[in-house]
């Protein structure tokens, strides 16, 4: 692309219709349409963190993890506080059982974006597998809180997991 064009902001722009066709199929189930439209969206501008990170996002959906992981780590790259590729790490080594790791990214995926219930409740999950039930406990309820406020019916899960957090903190106490 010529220098005008890029001084024009043509490229962003057009980055910006293959983001949103991108967006619009993944919210069709249409998931090869997004992938395509992403990698045409990056083409264009491939120093945007956050395309990365739908992009991994989206590897993640398809089951190919590997590339979710790269993806993710070239937005941390290009923005350590990326939240969609911090949350998306966080899920990854929330899944291989790495929490420690996990606990480092959803912090600052939630430093990012702090209203997020969703980051709220991995953290605090994430907390309980370290077992600081007292922290679990403090994080969960900030996320039931969230998702309360936005009538989301994952509220319950919530209360479910502050009362076993509740005992397994009484059960700590207790034997103190």
């Amino acid at each position: 692309m010529t220098k005008l064009a890029q001084w024009l902001g043509i490229s962003r722009y057009r980055a910006d219709e293959r983001y949103l066709l991108a967006l619009r199929a993944f919210s069709q189930r249409d998931l090869g349409s997004a992938q395509a439209n992403m990698a045409e969206a990056l083409e264009l501008l491939p120093g945007h963190a956050e395309y990365h990170a739908v992009q991994g996002f989206f590897a993640q959906e398809d089951k190919s993890l590997e590339h979710a992981e790269a993806c993710y780590e070239r937005a941390i790259q290009l923005n350590a506080y990326e939240m969609l590729a911090n949350y998306g790490r966080g899920r990854l080594a929330y899944r291989n059982r790495e929490w420690g790791a996990a606990a480092d990214h959803f912090v600052n995926a939630l430093a990012a974006q702090p209203q997020r219930p969703e980051t709220l409740y991995f953290l605090a999950m994430t907390q309980h597998r370290l077992g600081k039930n007292d922290e679990a406990i403090r994080w969960m309820a900030a996320a039931a809180e969230r998702f309360a406020s936005a009538a989301d019916r994952r509220e319950r899960h919530c209360h479910s997991w502050l009362r076993e957090f509740a005992k397994l903190i009484s059960t700590q106490t207790g034997q103190s």
